[in-house]
């Protein structure tokens, strides 16, 4: 009888937690889409100013890819996450609903580096001339 009651109290707890995570899904999932997004216009960057560095030789700020026309067409091959959110185009400082960008082009257009911060919840993305994309958290 103790074990079955132990056993009906964690069920009890369990299905408290699942109740609750099932409540607070839809704000999660809209969380979940911004980061999507996030990490959708970095590969659109990364690939924009490889295109970029293919035909120039070197790679460029925000506003060439902008006026070159490769945020736009290099957006596309993304799909929905492209799609779904108002990206615009106009590049800095804020080219994503509640991102903020910091651009950082070394003097030669030899690298670059991009950061998008949330101003919501402090998630954080980076990524580099390597095309690699990092997701930073804040601590605590």
């Amino acid at each position: 009888m103790k074990k079955l009651s132990i056993v009906c109290f964690a069920l009890f707890f369990i299905g408290l937690g699942l109740s609750r995570s099932a409540r607070s899904s839809p704000q999660d999932a809209a969380i979940q889409e911004r980061k999507r997004a996030a990490v959708a216009l970095l590969r659109v960057i990364n690939t924009g100013e490889a295109a970029h560095e293919r035909r120039q030789n070197r790679f460029c700020s925000p506003s060439e890819l902008a006026d070159a026309g490769l945020i736009g067409a290099m957006g596309k091959p993304f799909g929905p996450a492209w799609k779904a959110e108002a990206f615009r185009q106009a590049v800095l400082p804020e080219p994503l609903a509640g991102y903020t960008m910091h651009f950082t082009l070394d003097a030669g257009g030899r690298s670059y580096s991009v950061a998008l911060s949330s101003e919501s919840d402090g998630a954080a993305f980076f990524t580099d001339e390597r095309g690699l994309i990092y997701e930073a958290k804040p601590i605590g």
